[in-house]
């Protein structure tokens, strides 16, 4: 039965003498004596950590699982070959991602869905070419060919509150990323007047790990520059 020490997490350990990582089964109030599997690490050209997010599926009987997280270890050999680690606990995967990285000297690299990302999510503008952003409480229209930022905020008993801006009085743009249970957002903020209100301008939400943030970075990357304004990433940042 191997030392609790030697575990990096979940039952799995690694020999680094050995290039092996090792899986040890539950087995009572520990863990088997044996593996169940070993992995010797040959030369690999990458080890990729993914994380994303599905719709839960319902059982046979009813009942939901408790998360729709999920996450794998993905080590790409020199010959092709492919070692996977299928780990519900994201952060053991991240764990064994980075040891089997570090014993390669490579770097950890993070992706969304393994089966690919999906773009084409990105806002489109209306009939006049105008982008519109609206999440219940919030709408706001920029009107670039007019120079015109509009929003309108609700407020407690059916009252609103509007205000417009130039848009020469935007000063930056910033593109946000949060991921709530199983639903990742991105918005893109556009930071206006003297006050530098935050006007969410543009905004997609869906399951983690499905969007390309590659292509938000560059819808903002081409907005900052026809608004002639800088841009920045915050909130949480990689798939």
């Amino acid at each position: 039965m191997p030392d609790e020490s030697e575990l990096l997490c979940g039952g799995w350990a690694f020999d680094a003498s050995l290039r092996e990582m090792r899986h040890y089964p539950r087995h009572k109030k520990g863990y088997a004596d044996t593996p169940d599997a070993v992995e010797h690490l040959e030369p690999a050209t990458s080890v990729t950590l993914y994380q994303w997010s599905q719709q839960p599926m319902m059982s046979s009987t009813g009942d939901r699982p408790p998360s729709a997280s999920q996450a794998r270890v993905e080590v790409v050999y020199t010959d092709g070959r492919k070692l996977t680690i299928n780990e519900d606990d994201r952060a053991c995967a991240r764990k064994i991602g980075e040891t089997i990285a570090a014993s390669y000297n490579m770097p950890l690299l993070e992706r969304g869905a393994p089966t690919g990302v999906r773009g084409g999510n990105l806002p489109q503008r209306d009939e006049m070419g105008r982008l519109r952003y609206s999440d219940g409480r919030t709408e706001a229209i920029l009107d670039d060919s007019m120079g015109e930022l509009r929003v309108k905020r609700s407020k407690r008993l059916f009252r609103s509150e509007k205000a417009a801006f130039r848009t020469a009085d935007i000063r930056r743009l910033e593109l946000a990323r949060e991921v709530s249970g199983p639903t990742e957002t991105f918005v893109v903020y556009a930071i206006a007047g003297p006050e530098e209100e935050r006007i969410p301008v543009a905004g997609y939400s869906g399951y983690e790990g499905w969007a390309d943030p590659e292509e938000w970075r560059q819808f903002v990357k081409d907005l900052a520059q026809m608004l002639h304004v800088d841009w920045s990433e915050t909130g949480q940042t990689g798939s």
